[in-house]
């Protein structure tokens, strides 16, 4: 007879991986790339980056300059990179 294992199984739920924690946050934002000027709504935002409603789809790794509204504190751009986009909206991590 084999002694039972202490060993627990690993969860069903992906780790969480933000270090920051999300705020919500309802209202316009404004971003751009190299060539053209975009408004989207804000969705939720950390430290680390945003989380931004938008029509426009953008490659993973693409880089936007974003205008921050609600940080008084941080430059009012910020230079951010996406991180993954889908049919509403897209993510994106600030670089300070």
């Amino acid at each position: 007879m084999k002694p039972s294992s202490t060993k627990t199984k690993a969860s069903t739920h992906p780790k969480e991986r933000r270090i920051y924690n999300r705020k919500p946050h309802s209202g316009s934002i404004f971003f751009a790339t190299k060539n053209q000027l975009f408004e989207g709504e804000l969705l939720n935002y950390s430290q680390a980056g945003v989380c931004i409603r938008a029509s426009e789809k953008f490659a993973e790794g693409e880089k936007l300059v974003v205008a921050l509204p609600f940080d008084d504190a941080s430059p009012a751009k910020c230079l951010a990179r996406v991180i993954w986009c889908n049919g509403r909206g897209f993510g994106a991590r600030l670089v300070r």
